[in-house]
């Protein structure tokens, strides 16, 4: 499969360990960068580097701002459609909103990912619900997920996604 967009080499921070977690599908990394202290104050600050069309299962975690810096991925909260996130797009995710995120099936997508309430690790942690988003959900109202609507996309947008 031909992937648009960055290579592993090109992602602008460092990609990180491997994900061995059954709440992520496919390729993802995980890199530190910020680690909290009594110092400076500032929140845990993760690079999260997803392969392409890897994704995390539906999750909530507290509130978190999502800075992305390579590629292109997709972000859906429950209930609502999923969003195109493309290099330089800021995501605010409030405590406790259920949704997914991850790489479009022909990019690698890369972001920041800042914890915003509170300073316990608790708060921060996310809290995967364990049902991965599968084909199933494009076919079931009830669990949504991925489908390619008009309502979320116009065709022009479409055909501008990344393909093999």
């Amino acid at each position: 499969m031909a992937t648009e967009g960055v290579t592993k080499e090109q992602i602008q921070f460092p990609i990180g360990d491997r994900i061995d977690n059954p709440a992520f599908t496919g390729e993802a990394y995980l890199k530190p960068l910020i680690v909290p202290d009594t110092v400076f104050n500032f929140p845990q600050t993760n690079v999260v580097t997803f392969g392409p069309g890897a994704h995390s299962s539906w999750h909530r975690h507290g509130g978190m701002v999502v800075l992305v810096t390579d590629g292109v991925g997709l972000y859906q909260e429950e209930g609502k459609p999923a969003q195109i996130l493309r290099r330089g797009d800021v995501l605010q995710i409030p405590a406790g909103v259920r949704h997914w995120h991850g790489a479009t099936p022909n990019s690698r997508f890369a972001h920041l990912a800042a914890g915003t309430n509170g300073r316990s690790s608790e708060s921060r942690r996310a809290r995967s619900d364990g049902r991965v988003v599968t084909d199933e959900d494009e076919v079931n109202p009830d669990r949504p997920a991925v489908v390619w609507t008009d309502e979320m996309l116009s065709k022009e947008e479409y055909e501008q996604l990344p393909k093999e």
